[in-house]
């Protein structure tokens, strides 16, 4: 019956979908799978969460206050995982931030003056966007890396504000998370239209820039205490650019996995400069192959993939990029 409700609402905010809702209302960011480092925390409470930290921003580029009583968020299976309150009120020219959780009040202070910011859940431990059941029957409480969707809706004037969607389902095999809204963004790649890489691999949030109309991804934001979000900044104001391409490196780099030692996951990172095949493997002390993490032609971009070794017993590996003429290897230890 839920099912329905979420279906019947889809579709009367679909027939009557408009460029924009109230005029100006725009989707300007979103952050998904929040990034191992210790400063990852978007939401200011004191608290790295993979799921808590994860924010959806909107921004009124209108002259007049927008009244977002009702207005609710859609997530990949079509169902509503965050509503605004009665009396939300986001004024001009300003953006309003709703976080996957909350554990601590007041909120941080890296945001801009006249933010306005919203928890989906306050007091909890990671509990994100959700809780929701997937098509395969399997849980998720956050914005998947896999492939998700936001949607801001209106119920009440049947009216789709945007909407963004990314990656794919966890079906098998998985299939491309598709826009319901007929104007609604699909990102993949590195230039965000095409391609998959796009897809669990860049860790960082993706903006729309008002200027230009065209979403990009996040390298360097002057006024953030990170590399990977600004809630509350546009990124006309805080990149300056939003060409997919500024932001690529321009080199081959293995990063140091981490945490480091670790037990019993770990996540490696890499860039690429160029696409190609790539190769990222695990092995014992003795120079055995215990697993393949990726082995795939992969654009030019930033990647981050996360090792399992729980079914591995305590001691030293060695995982090793190979990539074109690029090949290096690092040492990283699991204990148990």
């Amino acid at each position: 019956m839920k099912h329905i409700v979420y279906a019947m609402l889809i579709l009367l905010c679909l027939s009557g979908a408009t460029a924009f809702g109230q005029s100006g209302l725009q989707l300007t960011e979103i952050l998904w799978d929040i990034p191992a480092s210790p400063n990852g925390d978007p939401n200011g409470d004191g608290t790295r969460q993979a799921a808590g930290d994860e924010f959806v921003e909107l921004y009124n580029n209108s002259a007049v206050s927008i009244d977002l009583s009702g207005y609710v968020i859609i997530e990949r299976e079509g169902q509503v995982v965050f509503t605004f309150p009665v009396g939300a009120v986001l004024p001009a020219k300003k953006c309003a931030v709703v976080f996957g959780n909350a554990i601590a009040s007041p909120w941080g202070a890296n945001f801009p003056t006249g933010t306005v910011k919203f928890s989906h859940y306050t007091g909890a431990t990671d509990q994100g966007f959700g809780p929701v059941t997937t098509s395969t029957g399997s849980a998720k409480t956050n914005l998947a890396s896999n492939g998700d969707r936001v949607m801001i809706v209106n119920p009440l004037l049947a009216d789709t504000v945007a909407e963004v969607s990314f990656g794919y389902d966890n079906n098998v095999p998985p299939r491309v998370v598709k826009p319901f809204w007929t104007k609604g963004t699909y990102l993949a790649g590195t230039k965000t239209v095409k391609g998959d890489s796009i897809q669990g691999a860049i860790k960082q949030s993706v903006h729309y820039q008002t200027s230009t109309g065209k979403w990009g991804r996040h390298k360097d934001v002057a006024r953030d205490t990170s590399l990977y979000y600004s809630p509350g900044f546009l990124a006309d104001a805080t990149t300056g650019v939003n060409d997919a391409e500024a932001v690529l490196p321009v080199s081959m780099s293995l990063k140091q996995n981490y945490p480091n030692p670790f037990n019993p996951s770990t996540v490696i990172s890499f860039t690429i400069a160029s696409e190609q095949m790539v190769r990222l493997n695990v092995y014992d002390i003795l120079g055995k192959r215990v697993s393949t993490l990726l082995n795939k032609k992969v654009g030019a971009g930033q990647y981050h993939v996360s090792f399992d070794a729980s079914k591995l017993p305590a001691g030293v590996y060695i995982y090793t990029l190979d990539a074109g003429s690029f090949v290096q290897s690092k040492r990283m230890t699991l204990l148990k």
